[in-house]
Protein backbone atom coordinates (compact mmCIF):
# COMPACT_ATOMS: atom_id res chain seq x y z
CA UNK A 1 0.00 0.00 0.00
CA UNK A 2 2.90 2.45 0.83
CA UNK A 3 4.40 1.90 -2.61
CA UNK A 4 1.10 2.20 -4.16
CA UNK A 5 0.98 5.94 -2.35
CA UNK A 6 4.31 6.65 -2.70
CA UNK A 7 4.20 6.23 -6.55
CA UNK A 8 0.92 8.16 -6.82
CA UNK A 9 2.59 10.84 -5.06
CA UNK A 10 5.36 11.02 -7.79
CA UNK A 11 3.25 10.60 -10.65
CA UNK A 12 1.18 13.72 -9.53
CA UNK A 13 5.20 15.57 -9.23
CA UNK A 14 5.21 14.74 -12.79
CA UNK A 15 2.50 15.96 -14.39
CA UNK A 16 2.66 19.20 -12.95
CA UNK A 17 6.17 19.72 -14.64
CA UNK A 18 4.33 21.89 -17.28
CA UNK A 19 4.44 24.70 -14.53
CA UNK A 20 8.34 24.48 -14.13
CA UNK A 21 11.81 25.54 -16.09
CA UNK A 22 15.19 24.71 -16.56
CA UNK A 23 17.13 27.04 -14.89
CA UNK A 24 20.87 27.54 -14.99
CA UNK A 25 23.85 29.91 -13.20
CA UNK A 26 26.82 30.54 -14.99
CA UNK A 27 29.65 31.81 -13.77
CA UNK A 28 33.36 32.69 -15.53
CA UNK A 29 36.85 34.50 -14.76
CA UNK A 30 35.48 38.03 -15.24
CA UNK A 31 37.92 40.31 -18.04
CA UNK A 32 38.42 42.70 -15.83
CA UNK A 33 39.34 46.28 -16.48
CA UNK A 34 43.40 46.37 -15.80
CA UNK A 35 43.14 49.49 -14.42
CA UNK A 36 39.74 50.22 -13.30
CA UNK A 37 40.44 53.33 -10.83
CA UNK A 38 40.93 54.79 -14.57
CA UNK A 39 38.28 56.68 -16.43
CA UNK A 40 37.85 55.64 -19.50
CA UNK A 41 36.03 56.56 -22.61
CA UNK A 42 32.43 55.14 -23.35
CA UNK A 43 34.21 53.15 -26.72
CA UNK A 44 36.63 52.04 -24.35
CA UNK A 45 34.05 51.10 -21.95
CA UNK A 46 32.14 49.07 -24.80
CA UNK A 47 35.11 47.28 -26.31
CA UNK A 48 35.92 45.61 -22.69
CA UNK A 49 32.08 44.89 -21.87
CA UNK A 50 31.75 43.02 -25.02
CA UNK A 51 34.24 40.46 -24.30
CA UNK A 52 32.63 39.37 -21.53
CA UNK A 53 29.59 39.80 -23.53
CA UNK A 54 30.91 37.69 -26.16
CA UNK A 55 31.32 34.92 -23.75
CA UNK A 56 28.34 35.46 -22.01
CA UNK A 57 26.60 34.88 -25.71
CA UNK A 58 28.73 31.91 -26.23
CA UNK A 59 27.73 30.10 -22.93
CA UNK A 60 23.95 31.10 -23.29
CA UNK A 61 23.44 29.44 -26.90
CA UNK A 62 25.21 26.17 -25.41
CA UNK A 63 22.74 26.33 -22.72
CA UNK A 64 20.05 26.64 -24.76
CA UNK A 65 21.03 23.53 -26.64
CA UNK A 66 20.90 21.85 -23.21
CA UNK A 67 17.43 22.71 -22.74
CA UNK A 68 17.98 25.62 -20.15
CA UNK A 69 15.47 28.00 -20.21
CA UNK A 70 16.43 31.02 -18.28
CA UNK A 71 20.29 31.68 -17.41
CA UNK A 72 21.45 33.37 -14.40
CA UNK A 73 24.90 35.66 -14.79
CA UNK A 74 26.73 36.91 -11.95
CA UNK A 75 26.40 40.80 -10.81
CA UNK A 76 29.42 42.31 -11.94
CA UNK A 77 29.82 40.32 -14.71
CA UNK A 78 30.03 41.91 -18.01
CA UNK A 79 32.16 44.70 -16.69
CA UNK A 80 34.00 43.89 -13.12
CA UNK A 81 34.63 45.92 -10.03
CA UNK A 82 36.95 47.93 -8.17
CA UNK A 83 35.76 51.05 -9.45
CA UNK A 84 35.42 54.36 -7.84
CA UNK A 85 32.83 56.68 -8.39
CA UNK A 86 34.42 58.33 -11.55
CA UNK A 87 35.85 55.33 -13.20
CA UNK A 88 33.01 53.62 -13.51
CA UNK A 89 31.15 56.61 -15.73
CA UNK A 90 32.11 55.20 -19.41
CA UNK A 91 30.13 51.77 -18.13
CA UNK A 92 27.11 53.34 -16.76
CA UNK A 93 23.59 52.77 -19.45
CA UNK A 94 20.60 55.22 -19.27
CA UNK A 95 17.88 53.38 -17.58
CA UNK A 96 14.73 56.07 -17.57
CA UNK A 97 12.85 56.12 -14.38
CA UNK A 98 9.87 53.33 -15.10
CA UNK A 99 7.20 55.31 -13.08
CA UNK A 100 7.57 57.73 -16.00
CA UNK A 101 7.45 56.08 -19.07
CA UNK A 102 7.48 52.33 -20.42
CA UNK A 103 10.23 51.86 -22.11
CA UNK A 104 11.67 48.51 -24.17
CA UNK A 105 15.45 49.48 -25.42
CA UNK A 106 15.24 46.37 -27.57
CA UNK A 107 11.55 47.98 -29.66
CA UNK A 108 13.56 51.59 -29.23
CA UNK A 109 17.08 51.01 -28.88
CA UNK A 110 17.90 54.56 -30.37
CA UNK A 111 15.59 56.59 -27.36
CA UNK A 112 18.52 57.25 -25.36
CA UNK A 113 22.06 57.54 -25.38
CA UNK A 114 24.83 55.13 -23.37
CA UNK A 115 22.20 52.10 -23.75
CA UNK A 116 24.28 49.89 -26.25
CA UNK A 117 24.71 46.95 -23.55
CA UNK A 118 20.89 46.77 -23.04
CA UNK A 119 20.10 46.32 -26.50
Amino acid sequence: MLVVVLLLFCLGETESAGDSYVAAVYEHRVILNPNPRVPVTRREALIHMQKNLDIYEEQAAKAAQQGVQILVFPEDGIHGFNFTRSSISGYLETIPDPQEESWNPCTEPDKYNNTEVKR
